[in-house]
């Protein structure tokens, strides 16, 4: 199919009428702007509570019946609720919120019992991931937890996530969200029904036998609107209509069945009949009882039974015949199946947005209640209550956003700049032209093909990104574009169509300034590029990746939880990932949804008592009065913390800050936000900064290469003489200087309406933020002493006023929130500042003096002005890249007027284009304007783009009389209304500056002579002098402390937990509200507040209101017992640091058990044996409730008596934690445990710094002596002598490194971070020679042998197994080249053995081990084969030595290494979201893993308690300790993908060998004691490509290199390969997030082991040159044909394409491309040229056993009649290294020359062979291609190419490149893959970026 016809074929996808459908406006005009600090703080909770409120009549009298009353079905109190909801558990957290309003409304908080009556139990909750398991326990601690909801029923017990066996526990109300997954629309195929062994259909399957088994008295069910609903209802309920028998009721779309047919029945011995066949349109279960049936319209409860004689046993009879034999009527009759409990249910359609979340998400909700009445009304009644409690969409989408400088966003764009980031963007950058069918052949092309014509948008018109090919891509000021790199060409493509799509609308959108959602994991024609309703997101799903343009990033987790009314800060959330937070969020219920069904569910039952006509309900009668109705949401004095309080002593607000500005406005503007780079809390690493002198853009020069700057008038602001204070330090300079708390002085209640009642609050210092251009205070106002309402804010700004203002200074504005929080009518649009003050710079300070309070002024002025325009230039229409085909496309469509309803009144058309759409005036001039300040003259427009909203900026220049005047637009944000065009004193909407708003304006309009003239209205600020704001003196302030904190901390004692500081001065009312949610504490003096459990993070919260300003302002100013920032050691106490187990607990060991199972497979049967692990229930339980009571490293608490909070810090509660990873689990000895520094921190989150990612650069040895080794036959070259220095003095224990783990704490509601810290300073005990292929590092290594070699010989021990040798662990075809360089260097001075396989091992006695001084073993011995695939010959005599358990065959299933973000924190879609790094997340393969390296691990436990004599031989290798180990090539056994490890032929390392050679070398072990391979000198890693791009594979090399461990090891992706469900929910449960301050240690960490354990050198210069040749050859017509029907399964149709393409199809189309005949035949003409010239030259052929390129090689040599060489699995290891060593050595016999010329090798068995002394001729068959990780693959062919090309080569080597193309020259797979391998940034991270 041609691209034409692709595209006309998928033409009607693309539904052109949404997008020239106009934008249509809401119903109730514009939102509620969001207020208070934290904007999203209050809405969920105000949503719940106008539930509540609406209801509350009927839920407190259901909560005060007695049970006599109650009817079947009806909830008692306390509700128990049982749960299976995906993870949020959003049920529980919604009866916490309906319980909290009820306290406050109706209950006495202050005792442990409520007056209301509403209490409930979280008593159960079911979830398989662990993960998510460990959310649930973190947040719901008291709760059973059960691990499968598919088996809770059956038995009597149910075995919990601890291994505990419990019962299920009672339950009266049951909720279940099944996995919707299988029946979600999203799924374009392969959905599935109930019955389909899908997880939808097996969890709702097992929900229903839940129902059956506990029968609660109600349960509700939620899934998506196509879930087959009518046949659930027919599960539950047991009753199915006949007359709908053959109705396709499952979700396929089946055609119509043929019930009477296909339901079959079987007679069982009691004559009754047995469901036994059942089709797939009929709910009902087989082996279910048949009731009976209920005739026509007979009472639903006369069932007619039936039963037929016990005779008939066996016999079986369909539907029909049943029917038939029994006179069922099948029109109008029901079939009745007998039920252990009879419900009844009703079905709720619903959105969320009808329940005030701004989302889009259908759902279904089934309510069931026990009822045995069918025809059960209460569901009528239940859809009233649904109905009634519908709240109003009163905020948008961007109320729920988070600011810039949260620190989960901080840390995602920390994590795209990191290595791992790099590389995915360095892989992304090499993707083929998308638009070049010929090159990309993606079919998704068509659909943005016929996107862009069908709406006017020229093809290559790319406003937003300008991507192109090779990674270019230059991106407006606002995107992220570390972000963008991320991403796939599809994916750029989409957001430049959308974003012109929303340009081209008749009302023209900017996206850069207003807010969308585009979903990108979807196509361009199955999302929309603006939704149905304004400032309302999509459906929010675990995989959706919603980008926020206009914030320049995509959509974080935490606002997708808010987004299903999920608050976060409510949460006790851990390390989870952003993918693990998304399906948290994807898969949950909404909140205030969930909220109205269970108090619908709650209430339906007392409606129906007291309505008993439906008809008559007035659900208005049983509303809540709450005791503040009267002021209709009003702020009211009396709720004030100041009302009836006489302040003492003030200071004027406008002095006080304006002598901070004199010392502060000025560092304040230089280290404030002043590039997008910034945005997130760092500084620009460059030194300039740039700022546009049109519309004050500011970028630093760095990021102009990445930015669309080319429109702006750019000027150095920052030079790089301009020193910049550091952010974090300026924060606390600002926290010393500013005040705590502001109060309104009087007068302001009378001059301004909506501040009644403020002057009885106090504004708290809240929040210091880093803003563009300045820094900004805010102060919040709150009702009831923190406990209620945020009513209103003051914001002071430090540094620059407004955009390209000069004169720094102070800006203060009062906000008052009362018009947007009342109840009735709440002021929607922007709320809008009540009043402002400004200081400016006058000389050298700030004059305050002559400054006065503005207010804004009653009634703006209203005239109009003559606005006329010229000099025409393109508008942004043209820009963006609209043509003419746009504005046709919205002319010919008829609008339907449900669209134009809302339109505001407009003299410009709001559905098709102006005449003049194609141009903007490039010269405005105003006139009419006759006030003093006037606003005439002429404004030119200015170029700058993206930096203003449509690029709309014209600008009347500054003269001496008048200011400079900016004309632009000031967007609707969330578009509920048409932008206003403004003129202003700055050129920045945000700036809020305007002088005026031009009504009804568009560009156009002064373009056109009728239109000149406009409306205007004039924003006046009136000067209000008898205004003044007040700086208290501070009513709470830290006591002086008699004795600093660290000398009151006593180690020696288990509790130590001395006073950090004590703040006296709160009020009783205070008090009160602090400890509103502490119950029990009514009658103590001393109250502790809880921070960790139930009610942690509400009291969190009251503390940040009351307690945090304060605190943090004594804190900057030094008043705390001891210095933030500031280290104190800690003395070890009795139980050594680490070592506590009650810090610490010891996690219970887990069990192996055989399990002994039969399998039948066809007439054969085998019995199997597999070992399960288990964990002892008691010690799990014990362990856990250890865990959870483990001492808290902060306690809070209130003494009542003296008005005093008290803030108690345990720092060995950091210690311990900190030292535990740090000596745990790694055989240390006590003295090494007591010998380790602890220490701690106090520290602040807002002030920890950003870890600066730098790639890793291994250093060199030039700065080291030389060392000379006697009795070597060659002398080292400078380089290496230099080298086996620094080997040297590692081995002498001269290099020592600090191994470091912390441990972190924070205060919540406070902000203090108590960090933890237990270091050791250690000699390293090995480290890596990476020198450059060629480069001599095995001759090195000789002379360390060599020079040692006395010293290991006097220290060899044949008793104690201790040998004199250096273990040599080598690729397998390395033995016989290491012993010939041993030979070629030290002649016999070294005795060396070979081990090649288990029977030479079984040839040599302890005694020969013991004293040889080289042992040379091949990597993945222990997986040596044997007769058979299943014989493992090491591991049988290893088992035997030790008389042991035996050890099963490697696994060949498991884990590989994940070596980008892609699936934790940026979503990779080909495969879905990952959920454990390198995991695949199957726990069978982890568990398979886990128990080979335990059984292997047992067994040398064992062989090292026995005694051989010195004669005994075959003693297995990891009996003895060596002198020193040595890895060659030790990145093969570290680094390798799911491909490599599924390849089973013409490799050494097998998936099993490789992941044997694994567990030989000990790579998961953190004891190097207790390790297969001891080495008691040093342990080295030899490799020409060390592989150091990420952080991961810097600390597992450390630690495979003697046990190194570097901060983080204990969260090492390894240590998860193998763990359990349990352990890996325990390390969510335990580990938490990692602050700034830990990343960085971290990354400090790795860069510090790298520059003192790795060196790399590079070799002399080659004298030879190396001349790479690339054959071009072309594919056969039937080959290309092979091809494309190869990629067909991913719907591309073109030669041209990448691998990542095809995701796990790439093995299916590389297999055609490595077997092409074109390749094959070039590979003879390369041969034939080269023999031609050189007949007995030796050739080398690599090729890529991964994708089949050996095996077609092999085939074509093999089938040609050649004579070559090749090794495969039927060699032995001897025999491999004999083929391999005739190609080593030149030819010196007649035999020599007789052999064959040619050596085949796959690129796996490359490393390491010195094939340079004899050939010089290379062909790469195929090019090396394993995946995803470019760096592995280009180190791969560098280690290939480096057998021939290095030092000792005499000949210029010539490398040939076999490139296939498609049949006529198109691009294809090789020119991709050869690219990618070749790239400069790929070899440079291969190597490890070495100087």
């Amino acid at each position: 199919m041609t691209f034409q016809e692709m595209k006309a074929e998928k033409a009607n996808d693309i539904e052109v009428n949404k997008l020239n459908n106009p934008q249509s406006f809401p119903n109730d005009g514009p939102y509620v702007e969001p207020v208070g600090i934290d904007a999203t703080g209050g809405i969920v909770e105000g949503i719940i509570a106008g539930m509540v409120q609406k209801v509350g009549k009927l839920l407190l009298a259901s909560t005060k019946l007695n049970e006599n009353e109650r009817k079947e079905g009806e909830l008692d109190f306390p509700l128990k609720l049982n749960t299976a909801c995906s993870g949020t558990d959003a049920p529980s957290i919604a009866l916490g919120l309906i319980q909290e309003n009820l306290n406050h409304t109706v209950g006495n908080t202050t005792t442990t019992t409520t007056t209301h009556g509403f209490e409930y139990e979280h008593n159960m909750s079911c979830e398989l991931e662990p993960f998510k398991q460990a959310y649930i326990s973190r947040n719901f601690p008291d709760t059973k937890l059960f691990p499968d909801i598919t088996k809770l029923t059956g038995g009597e017990t149910v075995t919990d996530v601890y291994g505990r066996e419990q019962t299920i526990p009672e339950s009266n109300l049951f909720i279940a969200g099944t996995s919707c997954k299988d029946f979600s629309m999203l799924k374009s195929s392969h959905r599935k029904d109930i019955e389909d062994k899908g997880t939808s259909g097996e969890t709702f399957l097992a929900a229903v036998e839940y129902l059956e088994q506990e029968k609660p008295k109600m349960a509700i069910f939620e899934n998506v609107q196509n879930a087959p609903w009518e046949k659930m209802q027919e599960y539950i309920e047991g009753r199915i209509e006949l007359k709908d028998r053959n109705d396709a009721k499952g979700i396929i779309g089946m055609k119509k069945g043929n019930a009477d047919k296909e339901l079959k029945f079987e007679i069982d011995d009691q004559g009754r009949y047995v469901v036994s066949e059942v089709p797939k349109q009929i709910g009902a279960r087989a082996g279910c009882l048949v009731d009976g049936f209920v005739r026509g319209d007979d009472d639903p409860n006369e069932i007619q039974q039936l039963k037929c004689k016990k005779s008939n046993k066996g016999k079986s009879l369909s539907l029909g015949e049943l029917a038939k034999k029994h006179d069922i009527d099948l029109e109008n009759d029901k079939l009745v199946i007998e039920k252990k409990a009879r419900y009844c249910t009703h079905l709720v359609k619903l959105d969320t947005r009808e329940y005030g979340l701004p989302q889009t998400r259908n759902r279904k909700y089934l309510f069931v209640w026990l009822s045995d009445d069918p025809e059960d009304d209460l569901g009528g009644y239940i859809q009233l209550i649904m109905n009634h409690l519908k709240t109003p969409l009163l905020h948008s989408m961007e109320a729920f956003l988070l600011s810039e400088t949260h620190d989960r966003i901080r840390c995602f764009r920390e994590a795209l700049r990191s290595g791992p980031g790099l590389m995915v963007a360095k892989e992304r950058a090499k993707e083929l032209d998308f638009f070049d069918w010929e090159l990309s052949g993606v079919k998704d092309l068509a659909y943005h093909v016929n996107y862009r014509e069908k709406h006017g948008i020229n093809q290559r018109a790319r406003w937003l990104t300008q991507w192109g090919p090779q990674g270019r891509r230059l991106v407006t000021p606002v995107i992220w574009p570390e972000l963008l790199d991320m991403w796939n060409h599809r994916r750029l493509d989409l957001i430049d169509c959308f974003s012109a799509g929303v340009v081209r609308d008749a009302v023209s959108r900017d996206p850069n300034h207003h807010s969308f959602t585009w979903d990108l994991s979807q196509n361009v024609h199955r999302t929309d590029a603006r939704k149905s309703t304004v400032g309302v997101s999509g459906c929010v799903t675990p995989g959706c990746e919603l980008l926020l343009p206009h914030k320049g990033r995509t959509m974080m987790g935490f606002e997708k939880l808010l987004l299903q009314g999920i608050p976060f800060s409510r949460l006790a959330l851990g390390p989870e990932t952003e993918v693990q937070l998304s399906d948290l969020a994807g898969n949950a219920m909404s909140v205030p949804v969930i909220t109205a069904c269970m108090l619908a569910g709650i209430c339906a039952f007392q409606l129906r008592r007291e309505q008993k006509s439906i008809e008559k309900v007035n659900l208005k009668n049983f509303a809540l009065s709450q005791k503040y109705d009267h002021a209709n949401g009003g702020v009211l004095a009396e709720r004030g913390d100041l009302y009836g309080a006489k302040l003492s002593s003030t200071k004027d607000f406008a002095e006080t800050f304006a002598r901070i500005g004199d010392s502060l406005a000025g560092d304040a503007f230089r280290c404030s936000v002043l590039c997008n780079c910034e945005t997130s809390g760092q500084m620009s690493p460059d030194e300039k900064v740039l700022e546009c002198s049109d519309c004050g853009l500011g970028i630093c020069h760095a990021c102009t290469s990445r930015h669309q700057v080319g429109s702006h008038s750019l000027k150095e602001i920052i030079t790089s003489e301009t020193k910049r204070a550091n952010p974090h330090e300026f924060e606390m300079k600002l926290r010393r200087a500013a005040p705590s708390v502001i109060v309104l002085g009087k007068g302001w209640e009378d001059t301004i309406p909506e501040a009644t009642g403020l002057e009885s609050y106090s504004f708290q210092l809240q929040r210091v933020d880093r803003m563009r251009g300045h820094w900004l205070l805010t102060y919040g106002a709150w009702e009831d002493h923190g406990s209620g309402r945020q009513v209103a804010e003051i914001r002071v700004a430090l540094g620059q006023i407004g955009a390209l203002q000069r004169k720094l200074g102070v800006a203060a504005y009062v906000k008052c929130f009362s018009p947007a929080i009342r109840h009735d009518n709440p002021k929607r649009g922007v709320l809008g500042d009540s009043a402002r003050l400004i200081l400016r710079m006058k000389g050298q300070s700030i004059d305050f003096e002559s400054a006065t309070w503005e207010v804004k002024g009653a009634k703006p002025t209203k005239s109009s002005l003559d606005i006329v325009g010229s000099d025409p230039t393109d508008s942004t229409r043209i820009q963006v890249g609209l043509n003419d085909d746009a504005p046709k496309g919205l002319k010919s469509h008829k609008v339907q007027k449900k669209f134009t309803k809302n339109f505001p009144k407009s003299r410009n058309s709001l559905l098709h284009y102006h005449k003049k759409w194609k141009t903007w005036p490039g010269t405005i001039v105003v006139h009419g304007d006759e006030n003093d300040a006037s606003v005439n003259g002429t404004y030119k427009k200015m170029s700058c783009e993206h930096s203003i909203v449509l690029s709309a900026l014209w600008r009347r220049d500054e003269t001496i009389n008048s200011p400079a005047l900016y004309l632009y637009l000031r967007p609707d944000v969330m578009r509920t209304d048409l932008d206003v065009a403004v003129i202003s004193t700055t050129p920045s909407y945000r700036d809020n500056m305007e002088i005026c708003e031009l009504k009804d304006w568009i560009p156009e309009n002064a373009l056109v002579e009728g239109t000149h003239s406009t409306g205007v209205r004039f924003l006046s600020w009136e000067l209000a002098p008898s205004l003044k704001l007040s700086v208290p003196e501070p009513a709470m302030r830290i006591e002086n402390s008699a004795k600093p904190f660290h000398d009151q901390v006593d180690s020696s004692e288990y509790d130590s937990s001395p006073i950090l500081c004590e703040m006296s001065g709160l009020s009783n009312e205070g008090m009160k509200s602090i400890l509103q949610n502490c119950p029990g504490g009514g009658n103590s003096n001393v109250v502790i507040i809880d921070l960790y459990r139930k009610m942690g993070s509400l009291n969190a919260k009251k503390l940040s209101i009351v307690a945090a300003p304060s605190l943090l302002k004594c804190a900057a100013e030094g008043l705390l017992s001891l210095e933030l920032l500031k280290w104190y050691k800690l003395a070890q106490p009795k139980k050594s640091f680490g070592l506590c187990e009650n810090y610490c607990p010891s996690r219970p060991v887990e069990k192996w058990t055989a399990v002994n199972r039969t399998v039948k497979k066809g007439t054969k049967t085998t019995e199997l044996v597999k070992y399960e692990r288990g964990f002892d229930a008691k010690e799990s339980s014990d362990f856990y409730q250890t865990l959870m009571n483990r001492p808290p490293a902060f306690e809070a608490s209130v003494d009542k008596r003296c008005g005093k909070l008290i803030i108690r810090m345990n720092p060995l509660v950091a210690g311990h934690q900190a030292a535990a990873h740090l000596v745990r689990g790694r055989g240390l000895d006590e003295a090494f445990v007591r010998s380790i520094d602890v220490s701690y921190s106090l520290s602040e989150l807002s002030r920890m710094g950003e870890p600066k990612t730098k790639e890793f650069r291994v250093p060199n040895s030039d700065s080291f002596e030389e060392t000379h080794v006697e009795g070597m036959e060659l002398p080292l070259y400078p380089r290496q002598a230099k080298a086996l220095t620094r080997m040297f003095d590692i081995e002498a224990g001269k290099v020592e490194f600090t191994e470091e783990e912390r441990s972190e704490h924070t205060l919540s509601g406070i902000g203090w971070c108590l960090i933890g810290k237990a270091c050791k300073i250690t000699p390293l005990k090995g480290g890596v020679l990476g020198d450059a292929i060629g480069s001599g590092k095995t001759v090195v290594t000789i002379a360390l042998i060599l020079k040692g070699i006395q010293e290991a010989r006097a220290k060899r021990s044949v008793k104690d197994g201790k040998s004199g040798a250096t273990l040599i662990v080598v690729p397998p075809g390395l033995l016989t080249q290491w012993d010939d360089e041993r030979k070629k260097f030290t002649k016999n001075k070294l005795k060396c053995i070979v081990v090649d396989s288990t029977l030479s091992l079984q040839r040599r006695t302890v005694k020969e081990i013991c004293e040889a001084d080289m042992v040379i073993v091949p990597a993945g011995i222990i997986e040596d084969m044997g007769k058979t695939t299943k014989d493992r010959p090491y591991t049988e005599l290893l088992t035997n030595k030790a008389n042991g358990i035996k050890i099963p065959p490697a696994p060949s299933n498991g884990h590989a290494e994940a070596p980008t973000i892609e699936g934790t924190w940026v979503r990779n879609m080909q495969s879905g979201p990952s959920i454990y790094v390198g995991n695949t997340s199957e726990q069978k393969h982890r568990d398979e893993q886990a128990y080979y390296g335990y059984a292997y691990a047992e067994n040398i436990k064992k062989l090292r308690t026995k005694s051989f004599g010195p004669d005994e031989r075959g003693v297995p290798l990891e009996y003895f300790s060596w002198d020193r180990v040595i890895v060659d090539e030790c990145h093969e056994c570290l680094v390798s993908t799911k491909r490599q490890d599924q390849v089973s032929k013409s490799t050494e390392f097998k998936v099993q060998a490789r992941r044997g050679a694994r567990e030989f070398l000990g790579v998961g072990c953190t004891d190097a004691s207790a390790r297969p391979l001891v080495a008691r000198t040093a342990f080295w890693g030899l490799t020409g490509t060390p592989l150091l791009e990420t952080e991961a594979r810097v600390t597992e090399l450390a630690n495979l290199m003697g046990g190194t461990y570097l901060t983080g090891s204990a969260h090492h992706w390894r240590k998860e390969e193998r763990e359990s469900g349990r352990d890996i929910f325990l390390n969510q449960q335990e580990e938490g997030s990692k602050s700034r301050e830990y990343r960085c240690a971290i990354h400090n960490s790795c860069h510090k082991y790298v520059e003192a354990a790795c060196q790399r050198n590079r070799g002399e210069q080659l004298a030879v040159q190396l001349e790479r040749k690339q054959i071009v050859v072309n594919m056969s017509d039937s080959d290309g044909s092979k091809f494309l029907k190869a990629i067909k399964v991913v719907h591309l149709e073109s030669y041209s394409i990448r691998p990542d393409q095809l995701g796990e199809k790439a093995g299916d189309v590389l297999t055609v491309t490595a077997s092409s005949t074109a390749r094959r035949g070039a590979l003879f003409e390369i041969i034939d040229s080269i023999q031609k010239v050189e007949p007995h030259t030796k050739i080398i052929i690599f090729s890529n056993a991964v994708y089949g390129g050996h095996e077609s090689a092999l085939s074509a040599l093999k089938s040609s009649g050649r004579k070559f060489c090749h090794v495969d699995d039927s060699h032995s290891v001897l025999e491999q290294n004999e083929i391999i060593s005739w190609f080593r050595h030149t030819d010196a016999t007649e035999e020599d020359r007789a052999r064959p010329r040619i050596l085949l090798l796959s690129f796996n068995q490359a490393a390491g062979h010195n094939l340079q002394e004899a050939c010089h001729h290379v062909i790469m068959y195929d090019p090396m291609y394993s995946g995803s990780d470019a760096v592995a693959d280009a180190s791969v062919e560098e280690q290939a190419l480096g057998r021939v090309m290095r030092q000792g080569q005499r000949e210029d080597v010539t490398c040939y490149r076999i490139l296939l193309k498609g049949p006529n020259g198109e691009k294809c797979l090789d020119d991709c893959i050869i690219e990618r391998n070749l790239d400069e940034d790929v070899l440079r991270a291969a190597t490890s970026n070495f100087d």
